[in-house]
């Protein structure tokens, strides 16, 4: 999917596609800047965006994630100073990255492993840790009211509080199978199953 950003009062769309990350002006349409470095097949996780930066990942035949800065970035860029940091683990596939204030989440989907680095450098804080009771994840975690969640197809759903080292507060499990992202609003966390839409109310 791709991702609307505002950078030095120009609107920009950002998307993954296979090899490359590309950057088109909102108005125009004209090819802003391009980031090669990405999967052949398969790049599917959607990238985000914040503090002047976007960051981008796959696994499918290459694991790869790139931070990108924005600012000042103009045609190909691969191997140039705009690239902040890369990582070659835990790089995600289907689940987007999380970016909750200065921290970067992503996934390795299929062995349950969360890594949390700092956005800005892309050092461990911690790095990698796995979550017992998940395994398979094709949602995407998000960040609400200072904790993270994380659904799984099993229909578990991961609750950790955003800390430099993450602690666990609760594992909810329904009788369903999660795919969709969860969503967040005001003090409601909506889940989208197989079988039944979900409103978790937090009192």
């Amino acid at each position: 999917t791709p991702i609307a950003v505002n950078q030095n009062g120009k609107k920009q769309i950002i998307i993954s596609g296979s090899q490359r990350i590309q950057s088109y002006c909102l108005d125009s349409g004209i090819l802003l800047w391009e980031c090669k470095g990405l999967s052949k097949e398969n790049v599917v996780a959607t990238p985000v965006a914040g503090h002047g930066m976007v960051f981008t990942g796959s696994t499918y035949d290459k694991t790869i994630l790139l931070a990108i800065r924005l600012n000042g970035a103009k045609g190909d860029i691969t191997g140039t100073k705009h690239i902040a940091w890369s990582r070659s683990r835990g790089a995600p596939y289907v689940p987007s990255p999380l970016l909750y204030g200065d921290a970067l989440y992503f996934i390795s989907q299929f062995q349950g492993v969360l890594t949390r680095v700092n956005a800005h450098t892309g050092k461990n804080e911690p790095g990698q840790f796995r979550l017992n009771g998940i395994k398979k994840v094709f949602a995407s975690p998000i960040g609400a009211a200072g904790r993270v969640y994380i659904v799984d197809r099993n229909g578990s759903t991961i609750v950790l509080n955003n800390s430099k080292e993450p602690t666990l507060l609760s594992i909810n499990t329904l009788d369903d199978s999660f795919s969709a992202s969860p969503i967040a609003v005001g003090s409601e966390l909506y889940l989208r199953g197989e079988k039944n839409i979900y409103c978790i109310i937090n009192d």
